[in-house]
């Protein structure tokens, strides 16, 4: 049995498979901008630094259009085009790459004197053409001026009449973003233009009506890089800064590129990327489990808690009168282990020891001649650590073989004690042993 695929379903087969894998790119549409210059006399006769106001923005211009017309359909209006008070004319309509063209239409210096300030005609006009005015892509315009709402003679009730204007562009889908440039604009004027735009920065002061004011609603630039930032931050914004959603917002080709965010934990801060529409894992670091180490390892503002010690920390230990002292350890759980090798105070002993610490060897007493009697048995001595018995010794002898008086007393049972008198007792002997003889004699 044979298959037969239709024809129909056979080219859209063949169809599917040469759609690119990715997307992104050719369903990214370009946004367009146009920018709006103020080319009055003012930019010509005024200077910053030594250039004119008309030079530094034609240089500004350069650096920004440059780096943008990639990702930007750039296009240029100047006004008053062609000169004194008319409504500015689209020089360069909005298209990529266009750098270039925008560069040389902006060679011409204006004149020094002559040409007026027309916002509010040039941005009524803008509304007229189609190639800003139409489209499904994002569409905005960028104001740069140097001056006020102004044509000769000047008309108070015109002042801001460019703030009707912008409100008019907003109908038409157009964002209009404001840059004065130098200290000579219409503060008050311009904030009331960034309100109405949309475009006011966070946190101004819409109420402000002079340049030097803090915190204006539009971009004050009062010299070239404040010129560039201005006009840099604006072409960020408009040019579609990449989010985290898998699209390609800013037109570059590339998905997702280089967005991030900050994140943080209680150890810190750090940093999450995004990759395919999803923020990846925080690289702050973690808290972890509080160990004894000098570090505050749960980040709670606390070290160490209950830790007496550091774990391998040693400590010298002992009592007061130690002989030598001891060492402790601490453990893993931050506390102190037990004390080793302390040797304490004893009783003195024959050991050839210095027992009690004093600084002599098997001493009995306190007095340096009473040493080695009594810390062994009676009839022993300590000598060199040791206990050994006294060897037995003999009184003297005279000259007749007998024993020698001590310390002057005769030896025996008749010996004379003392020195040298009558023994009493030998003598009652003597005296009973008398009478007796007597009176045996007379029976």
């Amino acid at each position: 049995m044979s298959l037969k695929v239709p024809a129909i379903a056979l080219i859209a087969g063949l169809g599917a498979a040469l759609i690119p894998a990715s997307a992104e790119a050719q369903d990214c549409v370009q946004p367009r901008m146009m920018v709006v210059l103020d080319k009055s006399s003012s930019m010509e006769t005024g200077t910053i630094g030594g250039d004119t106001k008309w030079d530094i923005a034609v240089d500004a211009l350069d650096t920004v259009t440059g780096q943008f017309e990639d990702q930007l359909e750039l296009g240029l209006t100047i006004f008053p085009e062609p000169s004194q008070c008319a409504p500015g004319a689209m020089k360069v309509a909005p298209q990529p790459g266009s750098h270039a063209a925008i560069m040389t239409e902006l060679a011409g210096a204006p004149p020094a004197a002559g040409n007026w300030t027309p916002m509010a005609q040039t941005l009524d006009a803008l509304a007229l053409e189609p190639e800003i005015a139409t489209g499904d892509m994002p569409r905005y315009a960028v104001l740069i001026t140097d001056g006020w709402q102004w044509c000769s003679p000047y008309d108070s009730s015109t002042r801001f009449d460019s703030v009707d204007a912008v409100a008019n562009l907003n109908g038409l889908s157009i964002t209009t973003y404001v840059v004065g440039f130098g200290g000579s604009v219409d503060a008050l004027a311009l904030n009331q233009v960034a309100v109405t735009a949309g475009t006011a920065l966070a946190g101004c002061d819409p109420t402000g009506d002079d340049p030097a004011t803090a915190n204006p609603c539009y971009y004050q630039a009062d010299d070239p890089a404040e010129l560039i930032a201005a006009l840099t931050n604006i072409a960020d914004a408009v040019s579609g800064v990449e989010i985290c959603d898998g699209e390609d917002n800013d037109c570059d080709g590339l998905v997702d590129e280089g967005v991030t965010q900050s994140c943080g934990t209680a150890c810190g801060t750090g940093v999450q990327v995004c990759v395919d529409g999803t923020f990846g894992v925080c690289d702050a670091p973690e808290p972890e489990p509080e160990i004894c180490d000098g570090e505050d390892n749960d980040c709670d503002g606390s070290i160490d808690p209950g830790c007496d010690c550091m774990p391998g920390e040693t400590l010298a230990c002992g009592s007061d009168e130690v002989c030598q002292a001891g060492e402790q350890t601490c453990g893993s759980n931050g506390t102190w282990g037990q004390c080793e090798g302390a040797i304490e105070p004893s009783a003195e002993m024959c050991d050839g020891i210095d027992n009690d610490c004093d600084g002599r060897v098997d001493e009995t007493s306190d007095s340096q001649d009473d040493v080695v009697m009594g810390l062994c048995g009676v009839g022993q001595t300590c000598e060199a650590g040791d206990c050994i018995d006294i060897p037995p010794s003999e009184p003297p002898v005279d000259e007749d073989g007998l024993p020698a008086a001590d310390s002057g007393s005769a030896a025996g049972c008749g010996c004379q004690s003392g020195s040298g008198g009558p023994n009493p007792i030998g003598a009652l002997v003597l005296l009973l042993g008398t009478v007796l003889i007597l009176r045996r004699k007379r029976s």
